[in-house]
């Protein structure tokens, strides 16, 4: 279920790079921000109209239609709060696992388009790859998500930083623009799918009674690790004049996440 309501950060993925592309190249990046922006906002805010606080609200049990019983969901026996999840190895493991995921996709998510460009692909083109993600993080989301529900956690997570990986070193030689299609649909596979697995992670691990602010203190958490990575990335390349180096950082951040 997670899968499926985050995929729709996936969708937006698709549509929004050529979109503002092609905004940016007919108006100016001022003019674009500001048409993004407020679409945005009436898009977001209409949106939540339609949400609802709580299932009581249109007839349904917390736990589905059917009534399911917490006792019979893999969850903790007691829930823990903050000030005793983050005394625990598993909460600091958590948070280095999506810091290292983070630090690999925000550069990845910054950079990707400019190095294309810089090998010579048409700009429209080269915003096609984060679009290619996004969609390739539609599938990942939903497969790796029941995948999980299925086998467990850890292995999923496993296969999804392998893929990360794989694409990572593929992005070392990847020239055309095909090879960085096909680096845009292994690593938005990946990524995408290892996204969900965050909060039930922490809800097998902590418990619901404080699932919102231990999701919140390690995703501050992971933030503030994977912060530079997108900096470091762009200082590497004014040096370097080559992404190699901050490619394999990458590779290496989403090993460490192994």
């Amino acid at each position: 279920m997670t899968g499926i309501a985050l995929s729709g950060v996936s969708l937006g993925t698709i549509i929004m790079p050529p979109l503002a592309t092609w905004l940016i190249i007919t108006y100016g990046w001022r003019t674009s921000y500001t048409i993004v922006g407020l679409a945005a906002m009436i898009v977001i805010i209409s949106a939540t109209q339609f949400v609802k606080r709580d299932p009581a609200q249109i007839g349904q049990l917390p736990d589905g239609e059917n009534g399911v019983k917490a006792e019979s969901l893999d969850l903790p026996a007691r829930s823990l709060p903050l000030r005793e999840a983050i005394h625990t190895r598993q909460f600091w493991t958590l948070c280095a696992i999506f810091g290292c995921l983070w630090f690999s996709a925000i550069a990845i998510t910054v950079h990707i388009v400019i190095h294309a460009i810089d090998l010579g692909i048409p700009a429209i083109s080269a915003s096609q790859i984060l679009a290619i993600m996004g969609g390739a993080g539609i599938a990942g989301r939903i497969i790796i998500g029941s995948t999980a529900d299925r086998i467990g956690h850890k292995p999923t997570l496993i296969m999804g930083f392998t893929l990360m990986v794989v694409s990572l070193l593929w992005l070392l030689v990847a020239k055309e623009l095909w090879a960085f299609y096909l680096f845009a649909v292994i690593f938005g596979f990946g990524f995408s799918g290892l996204v969900v697995l965050e909060s039930p992670l922490m809800a097998k691990l902590f418990g619901l009674g404080s699932l919102s602010v231990i999701m919140g203190s390690v995703e501050f958490v992971s933030a503030t690790l994977s912060t530079p990575s997108s900096i470091v990335t762009g200082y590497i390349f004014d040096i370097m004049n080559s992404y190699q180096l901050a490619f394999l950082i990458l590779a290496g951040a989403s090993i460490i996440g192994l």
